[in-house]
């Protein structure tokens, strides 16, 4: 039995606005990089120019101002209002495979599938706004991304008030401890290494660490996965022959992320909106253990990796995309 949860529709003057509003968001990443090097620009050609000064002032204020809680009203209305759009902008369908049912009483461990160029089901599926979630997961699922992004002037507080958290072990026992769900790509940006047209990459067979955190706080690990994501932006990944696969691995190791160049909607920041079906396997029971054993941490990925290849097949024709395969690394 499969059940559809969640789903959003668009009009003419939806896609508009949630393409205004889109772009606010995705450009953040984009307008932040601008920003610092101009900053940086300035301050090596006109150390002592007022407008250094001020962009100088401008960047340092929104790199390490503080971040507020995450309910402020002025990040709480902002984010609710693009993710209401976000909803509606590509459009999105949440199911539940199989009747899965979620407790308010349990938090959970979410492992979305694939990282693809970006991962924009994170934030228009898993905000702490999102109307498409599952009752049970609704309003208390946070998704993790990694540390360099709460480095970054502007997107920082962006990610801050979605409800996104940097992705290291004391932030997600934290939030599991609360009775907050937690959602990651297992693959991680690895995956972008290995990502070609028409097929699904994940990145899985080593990533032990999500199974390790769920033992240790007893929460149920739940396979989720986003069709159609792959085709929310077009990119372009650089390697031979003008740079070697060597040398694109040891940067994106060094920088946390990996080089691509992103392409949107008209040539623009905003994604292309590409219909997008996120469907929740069953949550997998792991026992409560400390310090869990290579050998059992083996057996719950392996059942993760399985659940998330039986989604896969079962819900890819019905999703749009029937010829796809799933590539598991």
């Amino acid at each position: 039995m499969t059940a559809v949860v969640g789903r959003k529709r668009q009009s003419a003057l939806d896609g508009f606005t949630a393409a205004l509003a889109l772009s606010v968001f995705v450009g953040a990443i984009f307008a932040a990089t601008v920003l610092v090097l101009g900053t940086a620009y300035l301050v090596i050609k006109q150390p002592w120019s007022p407008w250094t000064w001020t962009l100088a002032v401008l960047t340092a204020t929104l790199a390490f101002v503080p971040l507020w809680k995450e309910n402020g009203p002025l990040g709480e209305g902002f984010m609710r209002y693009i993710v209401s759009h976000a909803e509606a902008y590509f459009p999105i369908t949440v199911v539940c495979d199989g009747g899965a049912a979620f407790s308010r009483d349990t938090s959970y461990v979410i492992g979305l599938e694939p990282h693809s160029a970006l991962p924009t089901a994170m934030p228009s599926t898993f905000s702490l706004q999102s109307t498409l979630l599952p009752d049970g997961l609704r309003g208390r699922t946070h998704g993790l991304a990694s540390s360099i992004c709460f480095q970054i002037p502007l997107v920082r507080h962006l990610y801050w008030w979605i409800g996104i958290r940097p992705i290291t072990r004391h932030s997600m026992r934290r939030l599991l401890h609360k009775r907050r769900n937690v959602v990651l790509v297992p693959g991680g940006v690895q995956e972008c290494l290995y990502m070609q047209k028409d097929c699904e990459t994940a990145f899985l067979s080593k990533r032990k660490g999500f199974i390790r955190i769920a033992m240790q706080c007893g929460s149920p690990v739940v396979p989720c996965f986003a069709f159609g994501q792959g085709g929310t932006y077009s990119w372009y990944r650089p390697g031979p022959p003008l740079l070697s696969e060597a040398f694109v691995q040891a940067a994106s190791r060094r920088m946390g992320m990996v080089p691509l160049a992103l392409v949107g909607r008209w040539g623009t920041p905003a994604p292309i909106n590409s219909p997008m079906t996120v469907v929740f396997g069953k949550p997998i029971d792991v026992p409560h253990k400390e310090h869990p054993t290579d050998a059992e941490l083996q057996q719950y990925l392996d059942k993760y990796i399985a659940a998330m290849q039986d989604i896969f097949e079962r819900h890819k024709a019905a999703a749009g995309y029937p010829h796809y395969r799933l590539h598991i690394l």
